[in-house]
């Protein structure tokens, strides 16, 4: 299926490693000129994210930082067309347990660091009226986490009503907002979880890997999806209804 995304303009935040890493690739192979955001360094191998992609460290709870690797881009490729939001943080303590430090740092990363490079994508693609946004909720937001703790859950859930938020009002300015929840994927993030498990309990028998949600999110950023906003798509086997 051809997806019409060949000259795009992607951005991916997360791009180290994980589904970040293997979304870029992805929309590289459909074409894409991508620009891959992390905190920390990147070697970009033309190999698997192409021969113009480039590599811009920032942090995703900075608007400053956001707002100068949104310059960049533009400086470097002239337009920006494509924001996937993958850059995330993980925790597993149970209510009573967490520190507020630790609810405001993950909230800092999961929701505010989308919220911050949603703003800063929209005030660029609506200049040409094309758009795609996908931001990456979790199957733990939907059901209040198996492994993840709570301020991983709650942050996640804030990813879906703020996708939900997005679309509203970006949808006039021709952009297109949507988010995937990942289940038990295997990157790092999920390296301490009882995978082999949790497999055994997943109509599909198997755990995601990196490249099942990278597909999905490379059709979300497509023209096939064009009449797409304010979704929510599972990738997770099974595992869990919607």
């Amino acid at each position: 299926m051809d997806l019409e995304i060949e000259g795009r303009v992607a951005v991916v935040t997360g791009a180290a490693s994980g589904i970040g890493r293997a979304t870029a690739g992805r929309l590289a192979r459909e074409g894409c000129r991508v620009v891959a955001v992390d905190r920390q360094p990147i070697k970009i191998d033309a190999d698997e994210l192409g021969e113009s992609a480039i590599a811009v460290e920032a942090d995703v709870t900075d608007p400053d930082s956001v707002r100068r690797s949104v310059a960049t881009t533009v400086a470097t490729f002239g337009r920006l067309d494509i924001l996937v939001c993958s850059a995330g943080i993980y925790e597993t303590a149970a209510p009573f347990d967490l520190s507020a430090d630790e609810w405001d740092r993950v909230h800092s990363v999961n929701l505010r660091g989308a919220f911050l490079c949603a703003q800063a994508a929209v005030l660029v693609m609506s200049e040409t009226g094309w758009g795609r946004i996908v931001l990456l909720s979790s199957m733990a937001a939907q059901t209040g986490g198996m492994a993840a703790g709570s301020a991983y859950v709650a942050s996640k859930a804030g990813v879906m009503g703020l996708t939900r938020s997005l679309a509203v009002h970006a949808g006039p300015l021709g952009i297109t907002v949507n988010c995937v929840n990942p289940g038990i994927i295997e990157t790092p993030m999920t390296a301490n979880v009882e995978r082999e498990a949790l497999a055994a309990r997943t109509p599909l028998r198997r755990n995601g890997t990196p490249e099942d949600v990278a597909d999905m999110i490379a059709v979300l950023c497509s023209e096939r999806s064009s009449f797409v906003t304010g979704a929510h798509l599972s990738i997770n086997g099974g595992l869990v209804a919607d």
